[in-house]
């Protein structure tokens, strides 16, 4: 009788645990957050030319998808509002994507889609409500189709993806984590994702509740999360100069690209890993105790306070000096968290 009631025991409790254990999985299973179909443009991605980098030897175990930003100034009628696909100066923008790409190429096979984006002659007379509005129309369109394609075709779910954008590219990001990954056709492709660095751009609560398989990041390991940071200076803080910029989003979430918390505590520059600026002869050069961070919830912005202003030029006037800032004053800092990142994806 004992050894029938213990049995009896042992099967109940190993039911009870595969029980627990479907559960765990199906509580942890990637969730939709809406039925609406993204729309996609009619761009063709599967041509060679659609692309600027097309993931090179393709001999990395992941992959990353990154979104270019605004790199156009143009003042001709055919590139107003979207600069035109085709546009040569879309192909000769090596400089402006060298600072993306190196972050990560070392890791991951590069994937870089051209798209029709909003023509940086506007951005001077944008609020961010406007600029949401635009970018959210043909370029999201435009990097919906060139994602979709990249899944289906060229990642075919088989490996890990990380998505980085900067300024209107992080703008895509967002959007890419949200909205596209969020959808009932796509929410599938959660399981896959290292992290959204969504850099030079705010992102929101409101925006993150759209897809409920993605939250913000809160430590240097963490998966399956977006990040986000806008580095401002000081002297835009005091005067308030800063709630007018175009990246900025009021309750704006933030993470130190230092210590990779979203806490207050201030980084010194001897912790982080160097910057990479470009010198007078138009050369990358690494510097080491550049830039601190610290980042200010009550303004919702990352704050450094050992660069010197005097050294930087509002180079528009809705955005802050410190925005091309964004990744050259934390490269190695980026370039470091990517890999760590992908490397507690396959604990």
């Amino acid at each position: 009788m004992y050894k029938k009631l213990f049995g009896g025991i042992l099967l109940i409790m190993l039911a009870s645990n595969l029980a627990a254990q479907a559960s765990d999985k199906k509580s942890s299973a990637p969730k939709f957050g809406s039925r609406d179909m993204p729309i996609l443009s009619d761009i063709d991605y599967s041509c060679p030319d659609k692309w600027l980098r097309f993931g090179g030897d393709k001999r990395k175990e992941v992959d990353v998808f990154i979104i270019y930003p605004t790199v156009i100034e143009s003042y001709e009628e055919a590139d107003s509002p979207y600069v035109r696909i085709d546009s040569q100066l879309m192909y000769d923008m090596t400089t402006e994507l060298s600072h993306s790409e190196g972050t990560v190429s070392e890791w991951a096979n590069v994937y870089v889609p051209l798209y029709r984006q909003l023509n940086g002659a506007l951005l001077s007379d944008l609020t961010s409500y406007k600029l949401a509005k635009y970018v959210n129309a043909t370029p999201r369109e435009d990097i919906f189709a060139a994602f979709d394609y990249f899944l289906k075709n060229i990642n075919k779910g088989e490996r890990p993806f990380v998505l980085f954008g900067f300024s209107q590219g992080a703008e895509l990001t967002i959007e890419l984590a949200t909205t596209f990954l969020g959808s009932e056709k796509y929410y599938k492709y959660n399981r896959l994702l290292v992290a959204a660095y969504a850099i030079g751009m705010s992102v929101t609560k409101e925006q993150i509740v759209k897809n409920p398989n993605l939250r913000f990041s809160n430590n240097k390991y963490d998966t399956g999360v977006i990040l986000s940071w806008n580095t401002t200076a000081p002297s835009e803080i005091a005067s308030g100069a800063y709630t007018s910029f175009i990246t900025w989003k009021k309750g704006a979430l933030v993470t130190n690209p230092i210590s990779w918390e979203t806490d207050e505590m201030l980084m010194h520059a001897s912790k982080n890993k160097a910057s990479c600026l470009m010198g007078s002869d138009g050369t990358f050069k690494t510097v080491e105790n550049y830039a601190n961070a610290v980042a200010d919830k009550e303004h919702c912005v990352l704050v450094t306070t050992t660069v010197d202003e005097a050294n930087y030029e509002q180079m528009v006037p809705t955005v802050s000096k410190f925005h091309g800032g964004d990744i050259a004053f934390y490269y190695e800092s980026i370039k470091q968290n990517v890999k760590d990142r992908i490397g507690a994806f396959y604990k």
